[in-house]
């Protein structure tokens, strides 16, 4: 049964890995800039994609609780890489760590294995508790990044000018209104629901196309990943365990959900930002292929162990 999981799990993520070489030959070969790309996904393509997942959603009292512990962790690795980062780097490494070690695919990447592991229902409940890491990187992750290019003024400035707030914004007011949404949007807003994970996973290609050389920095990796692949999913695990041997308020779907969101690779749109803001692109599209690379085997190990699946 374990090696059926694992065999399961690998077939479905592997069409990534095709995806992001794709992204390379389009940047190699047909001039595609990661900096297009990079606007298109994050000031384009999300924000209607985040929209109409919030107005369309089923609000349920008991799941506002798993947005909120998504945006706390993914808050808290998020500003503690980012002291650790200050500590050891002097330049806007310290910025591009915190991100790495936070920002998880849980798109591009992670909706695909919540479509594998879920039923409808409970792939819903996915992408809403994925709200929380859209906020985060909305909000707290922005102004960070920004942190490493502008002073505190401007980085606010333009995090206020970032989309994705005003669409999770408005898909709540739509679904508390009770404004339903045109079968012609629901047709387009389908179509923005492939290419957000076409796009995205070719921003990492594209990125790489771009790198005459991989940069790989050990210490920035070992913490980045430290971040990522441990410290993430402790977080995870401490909460399911607290949950089911005290609270007992959710389910198992639930639990599977946290622990999916919590061992993705790094984000996709990590290359885009730091592209679009200069943050070292080049590390860190070497940070995120790697960090894709190995989730192929940690993503089913970690599922296997945790008995969830």
């Amino acid at each position: 049964m374990p090696m059926e999981v694992f065999q399961a799990l690998f077939t479905s993520i592997l069409p990534l890995y095709v995806l992001i070489a794709l992204g390379w030959v389009a940047g190699r070969f047909f001039g595609v800039e990661r900096q297009t790309m990079g606007a298109l996904g994050i000031f384009i393509i999300q924000p209607i994609v985040s929209f109409g997942f919030v107005a369309q959603l089923d609000f349920k009292i008991e799941y506002l609780m798993i947005p909120i512990m998504v945006f706390t962790f993914s808050s808290t690795v998020l500003i503690g890489a980012y002291a650790l980062g200050l500590k050891i780097y002097a330049d806007k490494r310290a910025n591009l760590l915190a991100m790495c070690a936070a920002m998880g695919n849980t798109g591009y990447f992670g909706l695909p294995v919540a479509l594998l592991l879920l039923d409808t229902h409970w792939v819903a409940v996915y992408i809403f508790a994925n709200l929380g890491g859209v906020i985060c990187e909305a909000t707290v992750m922005y102004y960070i990044a920004n942190r490493g290019a502008f002073d505190v003024k401007t980085s606010i400035k333009k995090l206020m000018q970032f989309p994705t707030i005003y669409a999770v914004a408005l898909g709540i007011y739509f679904n508390q209104a009770g404004l339903g949404l045109s079968d012609q949007f629901i047709t387009y807003w389908e179509y923005f629901n492939g290419s957000y994970i076409v796009i995205g996973m070719m921003i990492i290609g594209v990125a790489l196309s771009r790198v005459k050389k991989l940069v790989i920095g050990p210490k920035f990796m070992a913490i980045a990943y430290m971040g990522k692949f441990l410290v993430w999913p402790l977080l995870s695990l401490s909460f399911i365990s607290i949950d089911y041997h005290f609270l007992q308020l959710f389910s198992r779907e639930v639990y599977l959900i946290m622990l999916v969101i919590s061992i993705v690779p790094p984000g996709a749109n990590i290359s885009a930002f730091a592209a679009q803001l200069d943050l070292n692109p080049e590390k860190a599209a070497t940070t995120v292929l790697i960090g894709t690379i190995f989730a192929l085997f940690f993503i089913p190990a970690v599922l296997i162990l945790s008995g969830l699946q």
